[in-house]
């Protein structure tokens, strides 16, 4: 479970300019913790059954589960467990990752892969609970950070969509910190056009715009290019009456539970002698 870096890629054909596609960005569904809002999982499940299958992905960015945390994994296999319990522990994760794939089965064909996060389970063979999902599911592992390329051929035309996504970091109560977290993005991978972040359980997507030059029919140009930086939810439940749990324990704020939704689309640019195509990005949320 060590910090992997992937790059993939995908390429997706959309038959006119016209055409969008939507991105789904979720994460830390922590869905066999108590709090896991089970319900609000269901309805995101619903809806987004409703969208287009042909034109609709998703991408996941870590802690489906809440079984466990690196530091717990750890003080488990240095307890000296009989190798029984941890037979017992491994069947455990299996089962939870079967249930898991079942409620997901609808995005099967349509999920760019699953990012690792700080809680999955790592089974006697080396494999993780995250990756034996993607093995399910038939889909990329991207490990814990991955510069992912989608591709689109437009009739004759090519434009790629540059996405950087982490499970991330957190630390600091306000608003700023975690968008500034993802922003740390940008130092590294500085041309993307959506980064993403989970483990903060916040959701929401900030447009920022940066200069930068390309090479026109007239020389070389500057124009404004519009990134996003995104955080994609949760669905672990803060505050219940009568019941703990991590964010009442170090009095966070209660997270806008949901996933994120990213709609896709291009529009042509005819302008100073330049024949260019552009990237429109929308976030609903």
């Amino acid at each position: 479970m060590d910090a992997l870096y992937t790059t993939k890629q995908k390429r997706i054909i959309l038959p006119k300019i016209k055409d969008t596609i939507n991105l789904y960005l979720f994460g830390d569904v922590h869905r066999d913790a108590e709090n896991c809002d089970a319900d609000r999982w269901k309805y995101f499940l619903k809806q987004s059954k409703k969208d287009d299958e042909e034109s609709t992905y998703y991408l996941g960015l870590g802690d489906y589960h809440d079984f466990a945390s690196y530091s717990e994994q750890k003080a488990i296999k240095n307890s000296g467990l009989h190798e029984t319990t941890m037979l017992r522990l491994n069947k455990m994760v299996r089962q939870d990752v079967e249930f898991f794939t079942d409620e997901i089965k609808h995005m099967k064909g349509k999920v760019l892969g699953f990012v690792e996060g700080n809680h999955t389970w790592e089974f006697e063979n080396g494999q993780t609970a995250t990756q034996l999902l993607c093995e399910k599911m038939e889909t990329e592992y991207l490990g814990w950070i991955t510069h992912y390329t989608l591709t689109f051929q437009i009739h004759s035309r090519v434009q790629n969509v540059y996405i950087v996504a982490c499970h991330g970091k957190a630390g600091g109560k306000r608003a700023g910190a975690s968008i500034n977290q993802v922003e740390d993005l940008k130092v590294i991978f500085p041309a993307a056009d959506i980064y993403v972040m989970g483990h903060d359980h916040n959701r929401g997507a900030w447009p920022i715009d940066v200069l930068l030059p390309y090479n026109g029919q007239n020389g070389v140009r500057i124009k404004q290019k519009r990134q996003f930086l995104c955080r994609s939810g949760s669905f672990l439940k803060g505050y219940e009456s009568g019941k703990g749990g991590y964010v009442a324990s170090r009095l966070l704020r209660p997270a806008d539970l949901g996933a994120l939704k990213l709609i896709i689309g291009f529009h042509r640019s005819q302008k100073d002698g330049d024949d260019r195509m552009i990237t429109d990005i929308k976030a609903v949320i």
